[in-house]
């Protein structure tokens, strides 16, 4: 019964999430100036980036500094209740192991609305950034929090998609991509692409998510589907650790390394978003509706498919030769 109930209300949010993004879409062409501002999106609905683009548009179409506007999951060590902090950790998770320094040329890919690349940049000042991204309202913010931060000139956004980059051979030092990899359709031709535009010896570092153990019986399989449909995720994305390591050895990488940091990350994460003053933040941001329903459902099947040992997060790196 609870079940049953449980998929109603989870296809409801979906519904909303539709309408909620028409809504949030029409303001956003009303003020925007963008050669795609007048349809809202470069993406048509065969493709499977239209889909995760309005996942990220919903109620988040306007600039704000909300969780200093990072969207990751936060490593979450010590004792630390700080998102900022715990985000902050996670993003050195993905830089420090493969030394990107004053030297690096980036590309930042799913950058989302560029707070990650401020935070790169302060912290590790590559010679220059590009960033490139799926979602508009995230690419056109993430321009403007250049603007901001005086880094116009250092920092390149792009809107596109991650299977398809749009730069020439062996052009970067460092490849990252922070959490978009479930999204990407698939994350092997991600694996391609960012191999091709590697210098030799570059690096690509993630983080990512990956599943230790398939799910078994019809109520598991039943809650995996359905986690990764709310969150527009290819079941082809869903494999884990050390399939994970093969499949980059199989793009070309060496040196590659997997670590399973899920303890870390969707625990805190989690506690995070159920705190009622985040809650009362997020309601003015994505309405209350997508906050305290379409939301709750999708965090508490992430919960839920994490305890059941279904969905890890890790970090993982590797070199072009």
């Amino acid at each position: 019964m609870y079940l049953y109930v449980g998929i109603a209300v989870a296809l409801t949010a979906l519904g909303y999430f539709v309408q909620h993004r028409r809504r949030k879409r029409d303001e956003f062409k009303k003020t925007t100036k963008s050669e795609f501002a007048d349809r809202g999106t470069r993406w048509s609905k065969d493709q499977h980036e239209f889909y995760v683009e309005r996942f990220y548009e919903t109620g988040l179409t306007g600039t704000h500094d909300f969780h200093g506007g990072m969207l990751n999951f936060g490593f979450w060590t010590n004792g630390n209740k700080d998102y900022i902090k715990a985000g902050h950790e996670l993003l050195s998770q993905v830089a420090d192991p493969v030394k990107l320094n004053g030297e690096s040329t980036l590309l930042d890919v799913a950058n989302g609305m560029g707070a990650q690349d401020v935070f790169f940049m302060k912290k590790y000042s590559p010679a220059h950034i590009d960033m490139i991204d799926l979602t508009l309202s995230h690419h056109l913010i993430a321009k403007k929090r250049m603007q901001d931060n005086n880094l116009q000139d250092r920092v390149t956004a792009h809107y596109g998609s991650a299977v398809d980059l749009p730069f020439e051979d062996n052009k970067f030092s460092h490849v990252f991509s922070v959490e978009g990899g479930a999204h990407f359709p698939t994350r092997e031709k991600f694996f391609g692409e960012a191999l091709r535009v590697l210098k030799p010896g570059g690096w690509m570092s993630l983080a990512d998510y990956a599943m230790p153990k398939r799910p078994t019986g019809m109520f598991e399989n039943m809650f995996a589907r359905l986690c990764a449909k709310l969150w527009n995720a290819p079941l082809e994305n869903w494999y884990g650790c050390e399939d994970f390591k093969t499949r980059m050895e199989a793009a070309g990488f060496v040196d590659v390394v997997v670590k399973d940091v899920g303890e870390y990350t969707i625990p805190g994460y989690y506690e995070e978003s159920v705190r009622p003053e985040i809650l009362a933040q997020l309601s003015k941001i994505r309405g209350w509706f997508t906050t305290y329903v379409a939301c709750r459902v999708l965090d508490e099947l992430i919960l839920y498919v994490y305890k059941k040992n279904i969905l890890t997060y890790v970090i993982a790196y590797g070199r072009k030769p």
